[in-house]
């Protein structure tokens, strides 16, 4: 028999990238704690960075979503920004 597949929520790739984006764990480091092959995790960055540069460049392909999802997406990205400035407050203090 095969090794089963690891099925991984959106929001456990989503902190393990932005881990790795902010420099709190190295690829290695972070691939290690959650059991998750480096170059997934590579992988996962660049579809997020990607996804990021599209929507600067105003490639909206949300046209399907409610409003509802739209806004559920814009809460999503405040939290994001928020968590990312709390982290950097956070280094500067330690500094």
């Amino acid at each position: 028999m095969g090794k089963q597949r690891n099925v991984w929520s959106t929001d456990v790739k989503e902190a393990i990238v932005l881990s790795v984006l902010r420099g709190d764990l190295g690829v290695a480091e972070a691939a290690r704690q959650h059991g998750v092959n480096e170059s997934l995790i590579h992988t996962w960055k660049t579809r997020f960075l990607e996804a990021g540069r599209a929507r600067l460049a105003g490639d909206c392909q949300d046209q399907g979503m409610t409003t509802l999802e739209r806004e559920n997406d814009r809460r999503g990205r405040i939290v994001a920004e928020k968590e990312l400035e709390l982290d950097i407050a956070r280094n500067v203090r330690r500094l």
